[in-house]
């Protein structure tokens, strides 16, 4: 029971992040916005986008209890140590949680220098910062889904999620193609909650013989 928790969680990331993002945030000044309008908008709605920064860094925990989940639910573990992919899998999402908490950072900064009446330049460059934490972030996912390749990919079962955790994993990497790799990583770590949560302990996945 305790395990399919862990495993849900993914799903609490992701409405969690989602909602912070879509939800509450919504559409926020470009980063080449004047300071005047950064504190018109941040002025206006502040209380809104700091709402919106404590909700992304709630999503924060969910994120390292869905990589544990992950990890032990796939047999990561060979005669009582954690495989090498495992430790991958792990550190993936300590970056992840960390990346979220700094993206949460930046933007509560920004969100409420329309009070502090910070100078025009400080406010610019809070906001170019805000709008460029995806340099934070998208690799620490690609660590995360490149670490959850070689997880499944060295289990019995669910194969296909390694093969395509280990695309997104390497998309993330990639200019451009990082974008629509987030996106769907989102969905790749819904279906992934549901799979395991729903498999039957007796198909556990034990890891191949061999693998580190």
């Amino acid at each position: 029971m305790k395990g399919r928790l862990f495993q849900l969680s993914g799903i609490a990331f992701v409405a969690l992040v989602v909602l912070a993002i879509v939800g509450i945030d919504g559409s926020t000044p470009g980063t080449g916005a004047s300071a005047e309008e950064l504190a018109t908008f941040y002025d206006d709605s502040a209380v809104r986008q700091g709402l919106g920064t404590f909700v992304l860094a709630a999503a924060a925990p969910f994120v390292l209890l869905f990589g544990i989940g992950l990890a032990t639910a796939l047999g990561s573990r060979r005669e009582g140590a954690m495989s090498s992919w495992g430790y991958v899998l792990l550190a993936g999402t300590t970056l992840v949680a960390g990346s979220v908490l700094l993206a949460a950072f930046v933007h509560f900064a920004l969100a409420s220098a329309g009070d502090e009446e910070i100078s025009p330049p400080a406010l610019e460059a809070l906001n170019s910062l805000d709008g460029n934490t995806w340099m934070a972030f998208n690799p620490a996912f690609g660590v995360m889904m490149l670490g959850a390749a070689g997880v499944f990919l060295a289990a019995r079962a669910f194969r296909w999620l390694g093969w395509s955790a280990l695309v997104l994993g390497v998309a993330l990497f990639i200019p451009f193609a990082d974008f629509f790799a987030l996106i769907l990583m989102l969905v790749w770590i819904v279906v992934t909650s549901i799979a395991l949560a729903r498999a039957r302990p007796e198909t556990a996945f034990i890891a191949s013989p061999g693998t580190a």
